[in-house]
């Protein structure tokens, strides 16, 4: 996901706008800079000159309003990898669909299939399984929170390490 890089051009819409959110997290992420004044420079032109879209943005910016929330989901939902042992790519690619499935009401199999197509485009073979796995958990515990199910859980707190006995 250099400067270089392109949109694929099979997507469009909706999975076009989720690359392109993909883009500006990643980019924030890697030069360590401000995540809301990087999207504003978006919406103006992209890393592919098209500015990004209103669905590119509304992912960005939920994530930006609640980044402590989604990132602590995901470290949740994978014990054994903390946010920052994993690599950029596949931390942005969660942060879109944990964002998407926590904040936007998107379907878990919507979510699962466009972070699948993204991981399969831009990240590793092996990345593929675990960025699955990471997702259908957060699935799980967002489909125990809905039906009340998780409410006797201890809730982790914000960096997902669990207190002193």
């Amino acid at each position: 996901m250099d400067n270089n890089s392109r949109p694929n051009p099979k997507r469009k819409g909706r999975s076009l706008q989720r690359q392109m959110a993909l883009d500006v997290l990643f980019e924030s992420d890697l030069r360590g800079t401000d995540l809301r004044a990087l999207l504003e420079e978006r919406r103006v032109v992209s890393t592919h000159m098209v500015p990004i879209g209103d669905y590119g943005v509304t992912i960005v910016s939920t994530y930006a309003d609640n980044a402590a929330d989604v990132d602590s989901m995901i470290e949740a939902a994978s014990p054994k990898w903390s946010i920052e042992r994993m690599s950029i790519v596949d931390r942005c690619l969660l942060r879109v669909g944990a964002t998407e499935l926590m904040f936007l009401g998107v379907d878990l199999p919507v979510v699962a299939s466009e972070v699948k197509s993204l991981a399969r485009d831009i990240s590793t073979d092996r990345a593929v399984p675990f960025l699955m796995g990471v997702i259908n958990r957060i699935g799980e515990i967002r489909a125990g929170e809905t039906a009340g199910l998780n409410d006797d859980i201890e809730q982790l707190p914000v960096t997902g390490h669990h207190p002193e006995p």
